[in-house]
């Protein structure tokens, strides 16, 4: 039976994105997720897993995060919980693309890069949880 929700919780710690990829290898692979759909939705988890890792918590320790996948049909969801400072990975400026590399100011372009990859993303803070919703329907197969 296909288990259509997975929930892990992993420490601030990238060494933890191993645990969350093989997590997610085994969903996908359930799920038959393959080619570039699957090439996305890895991504998407490695960029928002490392931002918040790196850069969500203003104290040092250990903080959890929880994340979700999930399936309906032929949409597949990511959630990214977490008790870090607010931020809102959806409102950050679009990234000079444009100028030479050497020129150009650091940060943006992951959360850029899932911003293409994913069909939706929604984010909201409840309490004192940044919640990220990301959403990836399935295409078609011809």
């Amino acid at each position: 039976m296909k288990v259509k929700e997975v929930r892990i919780t992993v420490k601030n710690r990238i060494e933890d994105l191993l645990r969350v990829n093989s997590v997610f290898e085994s969903f996908a692979t359930q799920h038959e997720i393959g080619g570039r759909f699957r090439y996305h939705l890895q991504v998407s988890i490695e960029e928002i897993l490392t931002n918040i890792i790196k850069y969500g918590f203003d104290e040092a320790g250990i903080h959890p995060i929880h994340v979700t996948f999930r399936r309906a049909e032929d949409l597949i969801e990511l959630e990214f919980e977490d008790r870090g400072r607010e931020f809102n990975p959806l409102e950050v400026e679009q990234p000079d693309l444009e100028s030479p590399i050497e020129n150009r100011q650091l940060g943006g372009l992951g959360i850029h890069l899932v911003k293409q990859m994913v069909d939706e993303a929604t984010y909201r803070r409840e309490g004192d949880r940044n919640i990220l919703l990301l959403k990836k329907t399935r295409p078609k197969s011809t």
